[in-house]
């Protein structure tokens, strides 16, 4: 008997700490200083978009009201570092797309938890001429860092 009592306690434990999270994502605020992102108001919008895909893709559920656990954003770095090697006619150019997000979890309007990620995302490309002007945004590389870096932040804060 006692030993079935342990198996429910514990089977029920198991299943309200399995319970996913309701987060609702408020604002996000591009605090980028300098660069061609600064102030960019579609960066903003595209991270929240990002955010909440993440949200949903590690199993907790998304709100549309703050009473929940509440993830306020702020981008504070974004930028491509580029390297170029050159021999000769070979050419080398790796970029790498490099993004900070800070994020801050709010409980019941207090400020219990708040983390800073950095991620990264690298694109090389070769050629044996040089034809490549390079050092622009890549689509695919920027998506790649954004989401590295808003699943380490849920990851963090969750």
């Amino acid at each position: 008997m006692k030993g079935i009592l342990t198996v429910i306690l514990i089977s029920l434990y198991s299943l309200l700490a399995a319970q996913p999270t309701t987060v609702y994502v408020g604002k996000v605020t591009n605090k980028v200083q300098m660069g061609p992102l600064t102030g960019n108001k579609n960066l903003a919008f595209g991270i929240k978009n990002i955010a909440e895909e993440a949200i949903l893709d590690k199993g907790h559920d998304l709100s549309n009201d703050s009473s929940a656990f509440k993830l306020d954003l702020e981008i504070i770095y974004f930028d491509i570092q580029q390297t170029a090697t050159g021999v000769s006619v070979f050419h080398k150019t790796e970029n790498e797309t490099i993004i900070r997000i800070k994020g801050i979890l709010y409980t019941n309007e207090k400020k219990p938890k708040e983390y800073i990620a950095t991620g990264k995302s690298s694109e090389i490309s070769t050629s044996t001429m040089i034809v490549d002007e390079g050092g622009g945004f890549n689509q695919v590389s920027a998506r790649s860092a954004l989401k590295k870096t808003i699943i380490n932040l849920i990851e963090k804060l969750l």
